[in-house]
């Protein structure tokens, strides 16, 4: 009996114990596989670490990389100090003036007096002051788009289109999205420029005419939200791959110089004086690329039929008139009446801009005729006479007898490769002082191009 009374309390004990035995067995085996967990998660996040550090400092290498590269490039190198010099002393001179400066336009101007840069900050002091005349215009296309009536059709599309993309991109900053898009493009403008003077001079002319280029009375244009500065690096780079005999290139930067300025209409008559030049004149040598340099207008030529076919915009020359105070002339006929216009008592207080217009007007067409004189590459002087012929067609109405001309002029980058051959150095801080004194006045919304 005893044994069975033992027997029966084992067999009551023992599922106890198993259950206690399978608890103590269960729960040790739960804390180990939870620690397990906490020890993965931990390698895991460690491992994305390190992961993410590697692949910032492989991206940091690259990018480094990619600069040391650019900066053992010469023309990048120097470029890049002209530019960055330029850039440095003009956001100086406009964060010096943008308090005491008018912040809106002159009256009378009503169509970019309600345009909001949307300043972020500290950047009022560096962009504030650069939003002026033709700047407004660019933005307010890229905000609203085009529309018949109030001039914005006169604008090619190329820079507001930029503008609207990369605005849009930065969170509605279209007064900075242009100063990039500008600086951008003067930056390899720079690039080009001295690539190619190398190419036909040296590079000390090179340098020269770089140095020549960034001290032009006007050249504050090529860091401002205007279009100079595209135009000018899309038509030497356009000449920079003609000399290299890759015409499918040049023609296709050449139509993209034709949406940006109308004045790249004409680059397909140098361009195609080089191409014909290059196969000894011979027809029989043209290829297709030749079709495409002859269709690069075409960019500009699908512009305007936008313009009076679906626009229905067809006043073109009226807007120049109302607007611009503007009107087309023969270009003899816009010189002749320059001349008439300085001696004017109605614009005597005009008299500065067209002087400083005239003087810079007959010292490029004095450096064409010397040009043609060393009879250097003929299609960069087709290129100055061409383009200074577009300019003559606008004759002022209003006493700016030469609306504009020192600005147009500062892209003719031919007659800065002369200036750095024959010019005293002793004229570059005059030039310099004369481009503060300009951009000064155009700070201060007073016209200066």
């Amino acid at each position: 009996m005893k044994n069975e009374k033992d027997e029966s309390g084992l067999k009551s004990r023992v599922p106890g114990q198993i259950a206690s035995s399978k608890q103590t067995i269960i729960q040790p085996s739960r804390t180990n596989v939870t620690g397990s967990n906490h020890l993965v998660y931990l390698s895991s996040s460690s491992t994305l670490a390190s992961s993410a550090a590697t692949n910032l400092e492989r991206s940091e290498g690259l990018l480094s990389r990619l600069w040391q590269r650019l900066m053992n490039d010469p023309a990048f190198a120097y470029a890049w100090t002209i530019f960055l010099t330029h850039r440095l002393l003009l956001f100086a001179l406009g964060a010096a003036l943008v308090l005491i400066a008018p912040a809106e336009p002159p009256l009378g101007v009503s169509l970019l007096r309600d345009l909001n840069p949307n300043f972020w900050g500290p950047g009022f002091l560096f962009l504030e002051p650069w939003q002026r005349w033709d700047t407004n215009w660019y933005i307010r296309i890229a905000m609203t788009g085009y529309d018949i009536g109030n001039g914005t059709t006169n604008y090619p599309p190329l820079y507001p289109v930029s503008i609207a993309v990369l605005g849009r991109l930065l969170l509605g900053q279209y007064m900075l999205a242009s100063l990039v898009i500008s600086n951008l493009a003067y930056i390899v403008a720079l690039v080009y420029l001295y690539r190619l003077t190398s190419q036909l001079f040296d590079e000390s002319i090179a340098k020269r005419t770089l140095v020549w280029m960034a001290v032009f009375p006007s050249a504050f244009f090529l860091a401002s939200g205007y279009t100079e500065s595209l135009f000018l690096a899309l038509a030497v780079a356009s000449f920079y791959y003609g000399e290299q005999k890759r015409w499918w290139l040049a023609a296709g930067l050449a139509a993209l110089a034709g949406i940006t300025r109308i004045q790249g209409l004409v680059l397909v008559l140098p361009l195609g004086y080089l191409y014909m030049q290059q196969r000894g004149w011979n027809w029989r040598k043209i290829g297709r690329e030749a079709f495409a340099l002859a269709l690069s207008p075409g960019l500009l030529a699908l512009y305007f039929g936008y313009v009076f076919l679906i626009l229905g915009d067809s006043n073109f020359s009226n807007h120049l008139s109302v607007i611009w105070s503007v009107r087309f002339a023969w270009p003899w006929e816009a010189f002749v009446m320059g001349l008439a216009g300085l001696f004017d008592p109605n614009y005597a207080n005009l008299l500065i801009y067209n002087v400083l217009d005239l003087i810079t007007l007959v010292i490029f067409i004095c450096l064409a005729i010397i040009w043609w004189q060393r009879k250097l590459p003929r299609h960069y002087l087709i290129f100055v006479v061409s383009n200074m012929l577009v300019y003559l067609t606008r004759a002022g109405t209003s006493g700016f007898v030469w609306m504009s001309m020192t600005r147009y002029l500062v892209v003719l980058f031919p007659c800065f490769m002369l200036l750095a051959q024959i010019a005293p150095k002793k004229y570059i801080k005059l030039s310099a002082l004369v481009q503060a004194v300009w951009a000064f006045l155009f700070i201060f919304w007073m016209w200066a191009g």
